[in-house]
């Protein structure tokens, strides 16, 4: 069984949805959501929508409000941050740190709800943000002939594309390929960077590697990711340890950011952070235009997009 934790401001849920119902929800998905009402639609209105959309998959609805509870553990970790206040600032009215502390609320419901049965991977996604590729966990019925097929496709790609082939990189893009076939094709325009990659692997190796190493797919980073559930349990401490994460590779002017933060605890947890971006799904984050993504009736006119982020 696979848990789905979503997060985030309601926003442009309504539009998301679809794709999150396609490409999320397969018949072995429960979902525990914690979301922040910022409609004109009543809770009770919205989560009987969410209820009829999601069916009994939907274990879980928490609605969060930035209340005295929420204030407290924000200023508390903020008075500890040696930041300027001006970045103090940005976080006190961001939604950095409130994503995370959703995404502890909506993890303790489904840490309760796993005395029903524990999970073996969890999946996070935003209300806002859609997974364009099927989330259907097909690699881990890879064969060794498979994976082996598949790192030759990639290094076939890769020097069609002009790139430097060597043994870490095409892992990395084995990897960070591994939601689906059809972006291999857009290879050189995919940005991948590794946070404690291991060294090269050999095919028997990295067969037994997607199965049960302690790695994360991220789709740029903390936006859209998939780990093991073994691997998970840290990741939620963030909700109220916010500020309390570095390593040696962080930013040293932006270590406090909500990117950063996911680094550095995936890295003090041992776990293989892999994420990619293509500039046209970054775009879908800072220079978002529907018509760059969907036609007139929703429909994905890109292959080689892998999220997008819905803005209006």
């Amino acid at each position: 069984m696979k848990a789905v934790i979503l997060t985030g401001a309601l926003r442009t849920i309504k539009k998301t949805m679809r794709y999150f119902k396609q490409n999320v929800l397969f018949s072995d998905v429960h979902v525990f959501a914690c979301v922040q009402n910022d409609s004109n639609i009543s809770n009770s209105e919205y989560e009987e929508w969410l209820y009829s959309e999601l069916g009994d998959h939907l274990k879980s609805v928490e609605w969060f409000v930035p209340d005295l509870k929420w204030v407290h553990i924000r200023d508390g970790l903020l008075s500890h941050m040696n930041v300027s206040e001006h970045t103090r600032n940005y976080l006190r009215n961001g939604g950095s740190m409130i994503e995370y502390y959703q995404l502890q609320l909506a993890y303790m419901k489904m840490a309760e709800y796993e005395k029903h049965g524990k999970y073996d991977y969890v999946i996070r996604a935003r209300t806002d943000t859609i997974y364009a590729k099927p989330v259907d966990f097909h690699w881990l019925h890879w064969s060794k002939e498979d994976v082996a097929e598949r790192i030759e496709t990639i290094k076939t790609q890769m020097i069609l594309s002009n790139m430097e082939v060597k043994d870490d990189k095409i892992i990395n893009y084995f990897m960070n390929t591994i939601l689906s076939d059809d972006i291999i094709p857009n290879i050189s325009n995919i940005e991948c960077t590794v946070i404690k990659n291991r060294d090269t692997f050999d095919i028997s190796s990295l067969h037994d590697y997607i199965k049960n190493g302690s790695y994360l797919i991220a789709l740029r980073k903390n936006l859209l990711y998939i780990v093991k559930r073994d691997l998970f349990y840290v990741i939620p401490c963030l909700g109220t340890m916010y500020g309390f994460m570095k390593y040696h590779g962080s930013d040293p002017n932006y270590w406090w950011n909500a990117e950063n933060q996911f680094d550095a605890i995936c890295y003090h947890a041992n776990i293989t952070l892999y994420q990619s971006s293509t500039l046209l799904d970054a775009n879908s984050v800072c220079d978002y235009d529907e018509k760059r993504y969907f036609d007139s009736d929703y429909n994905i006119i890109n292959p080689y997009i892998t999220y997008c982020l819905v803005r209006n």
